[in-house]
């Protein structure tokens, strides 16, 4: 996501639309949030970790995550195959109720997903379009440059 607000606040304001639950200030080691919430598709806690976004591009490359500092991580490790549905339920939530917060799904930090961008739809990708250089032509105007 794209924020400009401090960690601690932005945070705040997710763990809100989504109802987490706060679990621990890791900023000191990986530089995120931990959260918990229970998932949408069953019954049982998901993790969420809310921190900088750290995957930065090979040099002289250009991934679409590049121009969204926050990472929101969801874990479903008891319900590994939910995942990717959690993950979009979340997203979807967050843009229903931030609209004027730039925002990516991206699937195992690779396949671009969906991108929401405040004033335009919120546009979903096919199957195989990655967050790297070679599909940038696909994704570039719906993500912030």
């Amino acid at each position: 996501m794209r924020s400009v607000e401090p960690l601690e606040v932005f945070a705040a304001r997710v763990a809100g639309v989504l109802g987490m639950q706060f679990m621990g200030d890791r900023r000191s080691g990986t530089g995120e949030m931990a959260y918990r919430m229970r998932g949408r598709t069953f019954d049982d806690w998901i993790g969420v970790f809310v921190g900088p976004n750290y995957f930065a591009p090979e040099p002289g490359e250009t991934q679409a995550m590049d121009g969204y500092p926050v990472m929101l991580d969801v874990q479903c490790r008891v319900r590994k195959p939910d995942q990717k549905e959690e993950a979009r339920l979340a997203f979807e939530a967050l843009i229903q109720s931030m609209p004027e917060v730039p925002a990516l799904l991206v699937h195992q930090v690779t396949m671009l997903v969906a991108a929401h961008l405040p004033g335009t739809d919120t546009h979903y990708f096919g199957p195989d379009v990655t967050v790297d250089d070679p599909d940038a032509d696909v994704w570039r105007p719906w993500v912030v440059g």
